[in-house]
């Protein structure tokens, strides 16, 4: 939608070119001015002109604050951010546990050292689980999301042994057993009872 003072500019920058198209001039007139005064007047007219456009070209392009922001710039509010990083991270932590299991012999050392450093943002991910389980208001569910967070954090931390060791059946059950508790802690935030 356009603002009232970008209509009022675009309004008069047009009654001003059609003004000054069809107004009749004189050749006596014409010829009286000089070319210096001319090229003067037109100049500052084309530059009010040009300033105009560009002072209501910037006002309709400028976008607003929150939809510069794309969703891992700090797009989002607190809790949705949290949210979807959780729900990011789940999603990698089982294709991980996927590439894992389906091709270790594949699985260089730097694709090892990657993992060990993945593990990190999952243990991070259980930060924005603290977050998101503030929002919780049943007392019971909150006291099983809070455990759900803290085992998986545990979980991650003894994940690092069988990374370092490139033990893929040790890393495949600690990821499967991390993806499970990502399961119950979503799980505690439903307001859906089961009934329906």
């Amino acid at each position: 939608m356009k603002s009232p003072s970008t209509l009022i500019a675009l309004t008069a920058l047009c009654q001003s070119a059609s003004t000054l198209a069809f107004a009749p001039t004189s050749t006596g007139e014409r010829a009286s001015k000089t070319r210096c005064e001319a090229s003067r007047r037109d100049f500052l007219s084309t530059a009010v002109a040009t300033a105009g456009i560009a002072a209501s070209s910037a006002t309709l392009l400028t976008p607003l604050p929150g939809a510069a922001k794309g969703l891992g710039e700090g797009g989002l509010p607190d809790g949705a951010a949290q949210f979807s990083r959780v729900i990011k991270v789940k999603a990698q932590l089982k294709s991980v546990a996927k590439r894992v299991a389906e091709q270790p012999d594949d699985i260089t050392k730097e694709e090892w050292d990657k993992i060990d450093d993945f593990l990190r943002t999952v243990y991070s991910a259980g930060n924005d689980m603290k977050v998101i389980s503030k929002g919780i208001f049943d007392p019971s569910k909150k006291e099983k999301a809070d455990e759900d967070i803290k085992l998986l954090q545990k979980v991650v931390q003894a994940a690092q042994k069988p990374v370092a060791q490139k033990d893929v059946k040790g890393f495949s059950a600690i990821a499967s057993k991390a993806d499970g508790l990502f399961d119950d802690f979503l799980d505690q935030l439903r307001d859906v009872p089961d009934e329906l």
